[in-house]
């Protein structure tokens, strides 16, 4: 299904791996003609890496997408392959369609735009809270910097479930027309975190806590229905050699500054993270927009009936699930 902003939790995987936080984002025009929501960037202006970075997911600042893909690919056609090629790495497996940094999906995207499940966008969600940069970025309610601009931004988390749900750290909205009403929601209690995904929700924060709630109220050992998700293994990283969920980290080479394609380095924090240990929570609801659209819910439907996967220990490797009744769906809001 269109993931919309999403997308761009990706973006900010891939784009983390190859820039420090110190590395600069030259605007081109571009960049700068994106469509709203955006931070308003100009072309010739350069950015620090970590303002794009925070304007990107806690604005979900479509400029900064761009700015960040042309950064790092090149061009967006260029990047659309290597996240495409970082969907492979983190073991996305639901024929996911990769082209728009941003999550756009209309005639101002990249080739029409990103296809995700609820699965494979809870597999990226998981690698962010693994990496300490993005963790915090995502859990930050506002953001206040001085752009090239001179101008003074505050930048608030588009995430309400920040501030209305106990032990929730964030993570990303997202709208288009065509998509609906998107969250991934992750929370931590007593040591165990989940994340929530759904795409296209119809009543989006109540559902969000219904969702979280059910599973916080799941036994952390739980058997499961048999669904596993991958163990966490980041974009250019090398396989990881143990099943266990988490996440491999390594450090490397000095930052690229230019504007041109940047070269492949690493700038995470060696160690695993606390937040992969826990349960992970998939809702997948749906508004049909369409005969397309109806196809997807009925395949989706049959699914579900079919395996009903709701939730995952990732450090166990299994899942649980959800009555078809039960609370099943997570909303976000407008980008």
């Amino acid at each position: 299904m269109p993931p919309a902003s999403l997308t761009k939790l990706l973006t900010a995987l891939v784009a983390s791996d190859r820039l420090a936080p110190a590395d600069t984002v030259p605007v081109t025009d571009r960049a700068a003609g994106e469509p709203a929501s955006k931070i308003n960037m100009k072309a010739g202006q350069v950015w620090p890496f970590r303002d794009a970075l925070y304007a990107l997911l806690l604005s979900s600042a479509n400029d900064a997408a761009a700015a960040v893909g042309e950064r790092v690919g090149g061009t967006l056609e260029a990047f659309a392959t290597q996240m495409q090629e970082a969907g492979t790495e983190l073991g996305l497996a639901d024929n996911p369609v990769l082209r728009d940094p941003a999550g756009l999906d209309d005639n101002f995207s990249v080739d029409g735009g990103n296809l995700l499940s609820a699965r494979d966008v809870a597999i990226v969600a998981r690698a962010v809270l693994s990496q300490p940069l993005l963790a915090q970025v995502v859990s930050t309610p506002v953001y206040t910097f001085t752009g090239p601009d001179g101008v003074r931004h505050r930048l608030g988390n588009h995430n309400l479930l920040l501030t209305s749900y106990p032990g929730a750290i964030g993570e990303k909205t997202g709208y288009t027309r065509k998509s609906g009403e998107d969250l991934v929601a992750a929370a931590r209690r007593d040591g165990r975190t989940l994340i929530a995904v759904v795409l296209g929700a119809p009543s989006v924060w109540r559902n969000a806590s219904d969702l979280l709630d059910q599973g916080f109220a799941m036994p952390a050992g739980a058997p499961g229905t048999g669904d596993t998700l991958p163990a966490v293994h980041l974009p250019g990283s090398p396989p990881p050699t143990s099943p266990v969920a988490g996440a491999t980290a390594s450090t490397g080479g000095d930052p690229a500054t230019s504007g041109s394609p940047a070269p492949h380095h690493r700038h995470r924090s060696s160690g695993t993270t606390a937040e992969t240990v826990g349960l992970v929570v998939i809702g997948t609801t749906a508004i049909a927009v369409g005969a397309r659209r109806r196809q997807v819910m009925r395949r989706r439907r049959r699914r579900i009936r079919a395996a009903a996967p709701s939730w995952v220990d990732i450090r166990e490797g299994v899942t649980g699930s959800a009555t078809a009744d039960g609370p099943t769906s997570i909303g976000g809001v407008r980008r």
